[in-house]
């Protein structure tokens, strides 16, 4: 590694903040500690380079003995050698130059090590922000711009280690006085020489005078450009800070909804405090009716309507934040209601090159007298809801396709009806809860008539239209309470907790007959009417267990086919 470019001005540096060799201090400790937070990661160091070490200031996650790592195996000497601003090592054990870290070497399981350089005012890298865990992970764009943001963070600490400046006395300019003190010709009478000065005199009591004054006024140091500067920019960082380590919070809760409520009340709330002082709404895309509608709303007045096609938003055109500005009023989305001008921004939700919905927010139409307040045409502000739109966008999209998932898991996707794994755990867990109770539990298992037949006469497609309207029909005629279930091919169960034998078997009779009424449309002819056979159970009279349950009724069931099908059979 070769870092002695930048060896002097480091070590100047460095002697400046007089950091090194100081005690732990807790808000350095702090700042560690978010870091870790923010990268999802067990452990982070702040540390500093020294001419031939590697000395550590703050350690979080991990009890450290001696707090200098020699210069040759140091992964912050590796960093601020590295021309990117971002250093990432996957199973640093391996890596020719961390391998014979003592640090890394001592922990372990370790497999990542991350960090950002520790950059003063002058550009020169003296130190770095290490994170360290325990498998490889790829950090996102926030984790590594908020990173970045708490290494300047700790550059602001030490920058307030420094020596405030000295109290300088005023610098006389005694060049401007220079005419007053030339000898100069005047005719007096010798009696007026006590009533007259000489002019002489005149201008050197003015000199006098003048320094006097200055040097003895109270000297009140001014803050020089250079430190208003530095103040800006603490101030900035304090508040780019605080909105990412809110962003950060806004893509855990968001990766944790279980609803699409969830999304939109973290939604709201989290944009409501990042962008204070303003009224907002989020939309959502209806399919159905290809309209974009709110589902929740914010602060008062909304310019914008509650439900709009799509082509009226420059943004959802476009695939990209819109800001309205007062200014460029032909601008304007056409879901902007007519009034005065006013800045608004508009920002998609999508997932791929999927609309999903748009998060509106337009300014407060009070005067804003906050010098800290930022107009939402400020790239700043349209960073930051891009990237709620962006988190929230993914949020929703991932939502759907759990309960996509979720569906096909549970559900049957012909007949509507639930699947045979969701019937066998519901059925165990159901027995569970009727023994507890020692309730019966009825248990119904129903086979089409000649279902191989009927898919002969009329084909494979008319056989799905009879399953499906079958399943339609055991949904819409069951209890609230009863679990309908496709078994599989042409086989049926009904489970009916609390439900007696002798109830069972009248809803069994009663269900075999409607079914009978049932007419079945394909390419527009009316196939005729089928017929079920089925077997009734009850527990525990015919069965102790869901696989002793299941098996008496499949045998209830086959004795009814053998008997002339179209009836019920009770095991």
């Amino acid at each position: 590694m070769n870092i002695e470019g930048s060896v002097t001005e480091k070590e100047r540096s460095l002697l400046n903040f007089r950091i090194l060799d100081t005690e732990p201090e807790e808000a350095y400790d702090e700042l560690a500690r978010l870091a870790a937070f923010v990268c999802k990661t067990p452990i982070a160091l702040i540390t500093f380079i020294d001419k031939d070490r590697e000395w550590i200031k703050s350690a979080v996650g991990i009890d450290i003995g001696k707090r200098e790592i020699p210069l040759e195996s140091s992964f912050g000497a590796k960093l601020i050698s590295d021309p990117e601003e971002f250093l990432s090592v996957f199973n640093p054990k391996s890596d020719k130059i961390l391998g014979v870290n003592p640090l890394i070497r001592s922990i372990k399981d370790i497999d990542f090590c991350a960090g950002v350089p520790l950059t003063d005012l002058g550009g020169s890298k003296i130190g770095s922000l290490t994170i360290l865990g325990y498998k490889p992970k790829d950090l996102s764009f926030e984790q590594l711009s908020l990173l970045k943001t708490i290494a300047k963070q700790i550059m602001v600490l030490l920058e307030q280690r420094k020596d405030p400046p000295e109290l300088k006395a005023p610098v006389i300019d005694f060049k401007k006085y220079d005419a007053a003190s030339k000898p100069q010709t005047s005719k007096v009478n010798a009696e007026d020489e006590d009533k007259f000065t000489t002019p002489q005199d005149n201008e050197a009591d003015t000199v006098r005078t003048v320094i006097e004054r200055d040097l003895n006024k109270e000297y009140v140091p001014s803050i020089s450009l250079g430190d208003k500067d530095l103040s800006d920019w603490v101030n900035k960082l304090e508040t780019q800070s605080k909105q990412l380590v809110l962003l950060c919070e806004m893509d855990e809760l968001l990766q944790a909804a279980n609803s699409d409520q969830d999304i939109f009340t973290i939604i709201k709330n989290y944009v409501q405090r990042l962008f204070p002082n303003t009224s907002g709404a989020l939309f959502v895309l209806n399919d159905p009716l290809n309209l974009i509608q709110d589902v929740v709303t914010w602060g008062e007045g909304i310019r914008s309507e509650h439900s709009f096609g799509p082509e009226m938003c420059w943004g959802l055109r476009l695939g990209r934040i819109h800001s309205g500005t007062n200014s460029s009023k032909e601008l304007y989305c056409q879901h902007i209601a007519e009034g005065d001008p006013f800045n608004y921004l508009c920002a998609p939700l999508s997932a791929g090159s999927k609309a999903l919905g748009l998060i509106y927010i337009q300014e407060s139409e009070e005067p804003q007298f906050d010098l800290e307040y930022e107009s939402l045409g400020n790239s700043n502000k349209q960073y930051i809801l891009s990237t709620i739109a962006k988190h929230s966008g993914l949020a929703l999209a991932n939502l759907k396709h759990r309960e996509k998932l979720g569906t096909q898991a549970v559900y049957d996707s012909l007949t509507g009806l639930f699947n045979r794994r969701y019937m066998e755990e519901t059925l165990k867990r159901e027995l569970s809860r009727v023994t507890r109770k020692k309730n019966p539990l009825g248990l119904i298992m129903a086979d089409i008539d000649h279902f191989k037949r009927f898919n002969d006469s009329y084909g494979h497609a008319a056989g799905d239209a009879l399953l499906r309207s079958l399943g339609s029909f055991l949904k819409e005629h069951v209890r609230r309470e009863d679990i309908a279930c496709r078994y599989g091919g042409e086989e049926f169960v009904l489970i009916m907790p609390e439900s007696s034998l002798e109830n069972t078997r009248m809803r069994a009779e009663q269900i075999r007959e409607e079914i009978k009424q049932l007419r079945i449309w394909h390419h527009g002819s009316l196939i005729n009417s089928v017929n079920v056979s089925m077997g009734v159970v009850v527990f525990s009279e015919h069965g102790n267990s869901a696989e002793t349950l299941l098996e008496s009724a499949d045998k209830a069931l086959y004795r009814a086919k053998r008997q002339g099908r179209d009836r019920i059979e009770i095991a």
